[in-house]
């Protein structure tokens, strides 16, 4: 979680999984080789580039959620909170469901590489063709409870 902004009710910045950056070690020992034959100077700088690239833009591109008395940001799309009908946590078996097979292709889906649980979130709205959010959180009971309290 991070530093709640003083107007939030819930704030998260939904990272990858610690197997995401597990996976990603490979990459700079493999660039580092590429490198090596240009000299090694290069190849470690293109491997310590790498290490904190891969760092940085998984922090940046990471959504933020945010929940206000007013809204719901999910990294940049926004909506007002009453246009949200109910909301019910997604975990285990369900949420592979909801991600597949049970898909609306009109809901509006935000998911992160590694975070397994979701908030799927009803809109109210009857001029939206979008009939529900489904967003990835590590904390789906939360965010779930924040929005159902009103």
């Amino acid at each position: 979680m991070t530093k709640l902004s003083p107007t939030a009710l819930y704030q998260e910045r939904a990272l990858p999984s610690l197997g995401f950056y597990a996976a990603t070690l490979f990459v700079p020992g493999a660039l580092f080789l590429i490198a090596l034959p240009f000299s090694e100077v290069v190849g470690l700088i293109v491997a310590v580039t790498s290490i904190l690239s891969i760092i940085f833009l998984s922090w940046i591109l990471a959504p933020l959620i945010t929940l206000t008395s007013e809204h719901l940001n999910v990294g940049k799309v926004s909506i007002e909170k009453k246009w949200l009908g109910s909301a019910i946590e997604v975990t285990g078996k369900d949420a592979f469901l909801e991600r597949g097979p049970r898909l609306d292709t009109r809901a509006f889906t935000r998911f992160q590489i590694g975070v397994k649980s979701l908030v799927k979130i009803e809109l109210v709205d009857p001029q939206d063709p979008t009939p529900y959010w489904l967003i990835a959180t590590r904390n789906p009971e939360v965010l779930a409870g924040l929005i159902n309290r009103g």
